[in-house]
């Protein structure tokens, strides 16, 4: 799959293409899993559509393009499992995504028939494509990557708007559940749930520790 390096930020031609994209996927690699400790070393972009990037980042620099298209409102972005991605990269880069979406989540509302909802799974069983995982556990601060580390990359983020499209027409094929509300509001207000919980995490409200459980604020 063809991708393009960039070092520090978006140019300005692929920033104006990225504005004018309804919905983008939306992908990080990080030095670690501790939101307080660890920095984003890349951020992948895919439109879906031919333009599949990476971003290596440098701590030093500060990614005004990439700012502006995370937080863009008129431009969907897709993670995979938005809340780290998001907190991480609001914590590493200054940057609070706007209008943004969780497969993870989607495929909970509707893949109730599995507890399997990791990319991997969710390409398997709905693209039938075998991801290639052994590069995770990689060193993503390094000034130059492996080409491995790249296609690893590319390769998740590739698939997510594909996966989006189809979750999208399970949740609507569901129709509604026996407690009366569409699946589709569901889908809808656990997404809505999840974006509030973006400033309780980044306050520290969450700890990695127990999966950043915000369970024990609403207990009574």
């Amino acid at each position: 799959m063809k991708h393009t390096l960039y070092k520090k930020d978006l140019p300005d031609d692929v920033y104006g293409h990225l504005q004018q994209t309804s919905v983008i996927a939306v992908d990080i690699e990080t030095t670690g899993l501790n939101l307080f400790r660890d920095e984003v070393c890349t951020v992948q972009i895919s439109d879906g559509k031919g333009i599949n990037l990476i971003i290596k980042i440098d701590p030093n620099w500060i990614p005004d393009n990439l700012r502006y298209i995370l937080e863009n409102e008129n431009v969907l972005k897709v993670f995979h499992h938005a809340p780290f991605d998001v907190c991480v990269m609001h914590e590493s880069l200054g940057i609070l995504t706007k209008n943004f979406h969780c497969l993870k989540i989607m495929s909970k509302i509707v893949r109730t028939y599995t507890d399997q909802h990791r990319l991997k799974d969710l390409a398997q069983e709905i693209l039938g494509h075998k991801l290639d995982k052994s590069s995770q556990q990689s060193c993503w601060f390094v000034d130059q990557l492996a080409l491995e580390q790249e296609k690893y990359a590319i390769r998740d983020v590739a698939d997510i708007i594909d996966i989006y499209k189809k979750l999208n027409e399970m949740i609507e094929l569901r129709g509604t559940l026996r407690s009366g509300f569409k699946c589709s509001e569901i889908h809808k207000n656990a997404q809505e749930a999840m974006k509030n919980m973006i400033p309780l995490l980044v306050s520290g409200y969450g700890s990695p520790d127990n999966n950043w459980d915000l369970g024990w604020i609403f207990k009574h």
